[in-house]
């Protein structure tokens, strides 16, 4: 799904699995218990030296719990800092579970728990990963289940002192200090994938983003000033089933917003797109089922 660069230099490298299984109260997914840190987590890990990011979630997977992981669905990427102060990029997959052998405790594991979800979110050590079993829950109820993050750019420039073309106009102070809330407000949401209008403003607003989470940035003339509700809704379709964060102009929010509210979709918030804010809209196979208005730093 995502297309993926490296991560920010001297970055840790990490992948991981979310296990699921079918029970009779519903799917439930494996938490590990790390005796070294007394914390309930989903199983991850380093990846080794030229090792790609899937090998080393399914790898991971097996060492911890025993389990072969199978079918895997990516849930995204998310990117942050260690309390050492060290950048960490963790890209996640939903996995089934196919067992191997019996679980052993081992070096890094001395337990494994499988739980529902809420109980599993009560048991998570790290708020970080909630997020994470949110999404893996969500495409274990339907595969083709997405969100986009629609994000208007921040403040920029003024635009009648601004003497060259509009497309190079680049954020002001404010808009930089937005940009940076923003960063820090996805570090632990999984995101598969980056798009922006070419704009620079646009740019500006999530390349910060794009960098944390070691995902490349992709520029979409789609997305300019001129753009429109049609094309929008059209390419949200074929996000079918990421997690993307797409970042455009108030008037393509504005007509979105508008199309999705005379269709009658569920849109929980004022009809406002303000600089830096967001509306999370979730999908199925592509098409907007609900909204909800994420305020702007």
């Amino acid at each position: 799904m995502s297309a993926t660069t490296n991560p920010p230099k001297k970055a840790i490298w990490a992948a991981g699995g979310v296990l699921h299984r079918s029970a009779d109260g519903g799917p439930e997914f494996l938490l590990v218990h790390r005796d070294r840190y007394d914390d309930w987590t989903i199983p991850k890990g380093k990846l080794n030296r030229g090792e790609p990011f899937l090998a080393a979630a399914l790898r991971e997977v097996e060492e911890e719990t025993g389990f072969v992981g199978n079918s895997p669905i990516e849930i995204g990427t998310i990117g942050y800092e260690t309390p050492r102060g060290n950048p960490k990029v963790v890209r996640w997959w939903l996995l089934g579970a196919e067992k191997k052998g019996k679980f052993q405790p081992n070096a890094e594991v001395d337990e494994i728990r499988w739980l529902s979800e809420n109980r599993a979110r009560k048991q998570l050590s790290y708020q970080g990963e909630r997020g994470v079993l949110e999404r893996a829950a969500e495409l274990v109820a339907s595969k083709r289940s997405g969100r986009i993050y629609m994000v208007r750019h921040a403040w920029a420039a003024n635009k009648a002192e601004w003497k060259r073309q509009d497309w190079h106009r680049p954020l002001d102070r404010h808009g930089v200090r937005q940009a940076k809330r923003l960063y820090l407000d996805f570090e632990t949401i999984p995101v598969t994938r980056v798009i922006s209008s070419h704009y620079k403003r646009c740019v500006d607003t999530v390349r910060g983003l794009a960098i944390g989470h070691g995902i490349r940035l992709e520029r979409d003339k789609r997305l300019g000033v001129k753009g429109d509700a049609d094309t929008a809704l059209s390419m949200f379709r074929d996000l079918e089933g990421e997690s993307a964060v797409v970042c455009t102009h108030g008037e393509v929010i504005g007509d979105v917003i508008g199309k999705l509210a005379a269709e009658g979709v569920e849109l929980d918030g004022p009809m406002e797109w303000r600089k830096g804010s967001v509306w999370l809209l979730d999908t199925h196979k592509g098409r907007v089922k609900r909204g909800r208005y994420i305020w702007p730093a």
